[in-house]
């Protein structure tokens, strides 16, 4: 019938459907492309293998191939001696020239107590060079420490401090605000031919300045600057009265002030307005 013959299929001589001639060339194609992939991949493996390899002898031998022989030390240093900073870099150095972590030696040398900030460098063959720069301490800290004019606490690990310095005190958190004031205060009353010898905030707040002489100055924990402003004001006839020993400023409208005593029975007198 010629409706069997139209669904006839006819192939060329050779036999075997074109899906099954393309199944078989796919098998050929692929066989060679999974070859080279794994061979691409024990490749990779070992070219990390050796890295590996190579990076554990360069650890392991190049402290002793390239040792460190070497630490300058440049900067102006007065509270720490360049022999000290020298010893305390050598004994953290664990690598060669080219395997020394620079970032750790940087750190143990910025926390040393004087040290405000470092800077180092490899020099070829065998040297490392550092940059430090010191804290400048403005006056004592307490009993053990010293204040720089940013608020930076740092004790000296030697205990010694510098003669001649202001002595500033307070909660460690305070110290800014405390070296602030300080500044501030030391100009004006110069002008008036005191010199401060010590400022404290004590835990409660309150603010005391001791004269150099022994003059107290009671200011407070409230209107510091309002009271300072006020003894700057009467301070002159103050001083024409006698020589002050206390200035009691926390009073609303007025202060308070003790004298030298001229007798054995003189008592304390007060000046302005006392009431609270």
């Amino acid at each position: 019938m010629s409706g069997t013959r139209m669904s006839e299929s006819r192939f060329p001589d050779g036999g075997g459907s074109p899906g099954a001639q393309g199944s078989s060339g796919a098998e050929t194609l692929s066989s060679p492309s999974s070859v080279a992939l794994v061979g691409r991949l024990l490749t990779a493996v070992i070219l990390i293998g050796i890295l590996i390899g190579a990076g554990f002898v360069a650890l392991e031998w190049e402290p002793r191939l390239l040792p460190i022989r070497q630490v300058m030390v440049d900067g102006e240093t007065q509270g720490i001696s360049r022999e000290s900073l020298q010893r305390t870099i050598a004994e953290h150095i664990d690598g060669g020239i080219l395997t020394q972590d620079l970032g750790a030696l940087k750190a143990q040398v910025e926390d040393l107590p004087w040290i405000s900030s470092a800077s180092v460098q490899r020099v070829w063959p065998d040297r490392l060079e550092f940059v430090v720069i010191e804290h400048e301490a403005i006056a004592r800290w307490g009993d053990t420490g010293l204040v720089t004019e940013d608020g930076v606490v740092f004790r000296p690990r030697d205990g010694r401090l510098p003669v001649g310095l202001v002595r500033l005190d307070g909660a460690e958190d305070m110290a800014p605000e405390v070296v602030r004031r300080y500044l501030r205060w030391h100009p004006q009353l110069a002008e008036l031919g005191l010199i401060i010898e010590s400022v404290v905030r004590n835990a409660r707040g309150d603010w005391t300045l001791t004269i150099l002489g022994g003059t107290e100055l009671y200011l407070g924990t409230d209107e510091i600057e309002t009271r300072f402003r006020r003894l700057l004001a009467a301070y002159p006839q103050v001083e024409a009265i006698g020589a002050p020993t206390r200035i009691d400023l926390r009073y609303s409208n007025g202060f308070a002030v003790r004298w030298v005593p001229r007798t054995a029975t003189s008592a304390e007198r007060v000046a302005a307005n006392t009431s609270r």
